[in-house]
């Protein structure tokens, strides 16, 4: 929920009307308050460092310039951009990871089954008798805060300029002539 610090005017229970300073949701998210909070309790507001829109986009670009650079011998590993940038974070270390005892093959393709339907990029191995779920972290504004994003940022497009030869100076050239 995104807030406005504004003057308001209150009334007191007298009537009497005088004017505070208060933060005050945007207009869109007013059902959403309306549901999550209840009058006259305490919330704590926690200020957000505000991802740049433009770093975000370009983000992106770069990584769909790499993947439309891909050298032809491994191109066809990774279906989609998505793919390939979700497989990567995984690679370096940006996700979050379930165990689940497995006792017997059955289970397991049930599980792989199951999990494949809710995350189709999800890494499924077995370990001995666990099954081991590795799901990529999301790197959307509300999910990744600006530390967070820029060095996963860092990470995926290092390891494409190791999987392409692309330097990333040059992706970074390159999608900017495409966005």
């Amino acid at each position: 929920v995104v807030f406005r610090w504004q003057d308001v005017d209150v009334t007191d229970e007298h009537g009497e009307v005088r004017r505070v300073k208060a933060m005050v949701p945007l207009p869109r998210y007013g059902n959403i308050c309306a549901r999550q909070f209840a009058d006259n309790q305490e919330y704590p507001l926690v200020v957000l460092e505000e991802r740049s829109q433009a770093s975000h986009r370009a983000y992106f670009a770069q990584v769909n310039t790499a993947f439309d650079n891909l050298p032809e011998k491994i191109s066809a590993r990774w279906p989609t951009t998505d793919h390939l940038r979700r497989w990567i974070l995984i690679e370096t270390g940006w996700f979050t990871e379930k165990e689940f005892p497995c006792p017997d093959d059955t289970f397991a393709k049930r599980l792989a089954t199951f999990v494949r339907t809710e995350d189709e990029y999800a890494r499924i191995f077995r370990r001995g008798s666990l099954i081991i779920i590795q799901r990529a972290k999301s790197q959307s504004m509300a999910e990744m805060k600006k530390d967070e994003f820029e060095a996963s940022k860092k990470d995926v497009l290092d390891y494409l300029e190791h999987l392409t030869g692309i330097p990333v100076s040059t992706l970074r050239k390159e999608a900017g002539k495409h966005g």
